[in-house]
């Protein structure tokens, strides 16, 4: 939700190597609503006021208030704070919320509150229990900028498990897409073995779980289930959501020697294995004629994989860096190509991030002898996207362009996938090719005509940006033409 117009952000966004607490501020600070945060205060000295509001904490007052209802009553923020009329009000809060009491009601006379990390989820929490929608709103639009800030991933654990409890499905939803897009960065970090069960049950059947193969996702999986935290049938449902197809016959064959899970397994694993089998060993034509297989199911298609296998990567940064690899275009002469620890471009070449990667046709170890070269480049300019051979309008720069040679299969086709990358940290967007172009969206709000970023990246702009290769099969029933 957008904050109403009156109201700004401050933001002092937070260190790349920790998390800052104390960093958001909503406000319009007029002169009328200072005058009115005095009146507050003075009705907490003593001076006559005729509202009485009492917090109460598991049935026992806690904290108690002098409230104004003259001024409370004109503020539409404020008007739910009573639900029956009279000079008595009764708040029930959380104990780990009532030191955001005082804050929420001066918030309701001052139209002006400063948000922390750690406070934002109990302000939410009371505007949404006593009908401050914009308030509410503020925060809900804090959490996607909040969720990136936890190397740990225990905040969007955290928020995540609030929002089920308190039924907002639209953070359940952010959360959800935060950890799909940062799946591989959550399997490594400190609270990877506390991961609930059923968030894991949601997230494992998603395409857009963003992860280096699938066979590092199973031991992700793998190394989870050593906690103890889930059944034997519950451990069982979250391995039938891994998609063993995805996995190449010597992947497969290894799992038995270098895979806890296995064992306690067997049978689903034999069978999981069979199946991924004939689909690297026998023509989609003939799984579909004689095992009735839908190969248009998700358990046969990839993910977001960002291996070096089915992934390439670039970056806007300047060419000083180490192991960049050039491309520019001579005013006079022909495309060149440079891969050079150290280079540096004559004054007059224009010169682009660009990358060259091959890959194979398709995930079955039937098109692994055939590749397909693609290249990658990052266009900032019109005159970038000419040299290139690209079509692009200045509303829509900068852009990622992709152009692919060799390996046509009429069955098979591509959904491929561009990751933003905020300062190396973690995927703030991720956009589909189209035209063979990919969307790069505002890393942050800044009114443009360019979409804004789900997650918006501090530094103001992306850093990298990882093109995934995505084939799957094209047949009649799959409704891609």
């Amino acid at each position: 939700m957008t904050p109403p117009r009156l109201f700004w952000v401050w933001l002092l966004v937070a260190g790349t190597q920790g998390v800052n607490d104390g960093d958001m501020r909503l406000a319009d600070g007029g002169a009328t609503n200072q005058g009115r945060v005095e009146i507050f205060y003075r009705g907490q000295w003593g001076t006559v006021c005729d509202l009485s509001i009492s917090v109460n904490v598991q049935g026992e007052d806690a904290l108690g208030f002098c409230g104004h209802t003259v001024i409370l009553t004109a503020n539409l923020e404020a008007q739910a704070l009573w639900k029956e009329p009279g000079s008595n009000v009764t708040m029930s809060v959380d104990a780990e919320c009532v030191p955001m009491v005082r804050d929420l009601l001066r918030y309701f006379y001052s139209r002006r509150i400063d948000i922390t990390l750690s406070s934002v989820k109990c302000f939410h929490k009371l505007a949404s229990a006593y009908g401050a929608r914009q308030l509410q709103g503020y925060c809900a639009s804090l959490f996607a900028i909040l969720l990136p800030q936890d190397p740990s991933f225990q905040m969007p654990l955290d928020l995540y498990a609030y929002a089920v409890a308190t039924g907002d499905a639209l953070l359940e939803k952010l959360c959800l897409q935060f950890l799909a897009w940062n799946f591989e960065a959550l399997t490594q970090a400190e609270a990877w073995p506390s991961v609930p069960t059923d968030l894991l049950q949601l997230l494992l059947p998603r395409s857009d779980l963003a992860v280096p193969s699938e066979l590092a996702l199973l031991k992700a999986v793998d190394t989870w289930s050593w906690g103890e935290r889930a059944s034997h049938e519950e451990v069982e449902g979250l391995v039938e959501k891994i998609r063993f197809p995805m996995m190449l016959p010597e992947e497969l064959f290894e799992l038995q020697f270098n895979l806890s899970l296995y064992w306690s397994h067997e049978a689903l694993f034999q069978k999981k294995t069979l199946q991924a089998l004939e689909f690297h060993t026998v023509p989609f034509q003939l799984l579909a004629r004689y095992k009735g297989l839908n190969l248009t199911e998700d358990t046969y298609k990839p993910r977001i994989y960002t291996s070096p296998t089915w992934s390439a990567f670039v970056t806007d940064s300047s060419w000083s860096a180490r192991k960049s690899q050039l491309v520019y275009q001579s005013r006079r002469g022909p495309l060149v190509k440079y891969s050079s620890d150290y280079f540096q471009a004559p004054s007059d070449y224009r010169y682009y991030p660009y990358q060259s990667f091959q890959t194979p046709q398709h995930p079955s170890f039937l098109f692994q002898d055939k590749r397909v070269s693609w290249s990658l480049v990052y266009l900032p300019t019109i005159q970038s996207c000419w040299n290139y051979g690209f079509s692009c309008s200045s509303d829509e720069l900068p852009v990622l362009g992709l152009t692919k040679s060799g390996g046509s299969d009429r069955t098979i086709a591509y959904e491929n996938k561009a990751l933003m990358l905020c300062e190396g940290l973690f995927v703030a967007d991720v956009t589909d090719f189209e035209g063979w172009k990919a969307a790069i969206p505002s890393a942050l709000d800044t009114n443009s005509s360019k979409s804004t970023s789900s997650f918006p990246c501090p530094a103001g702009h992306f850093n990298g940006f990882r093109t995934v290769i995505r084939p799957f099969y094209l047949t009649n029933s799959s409704g891609v033409d």
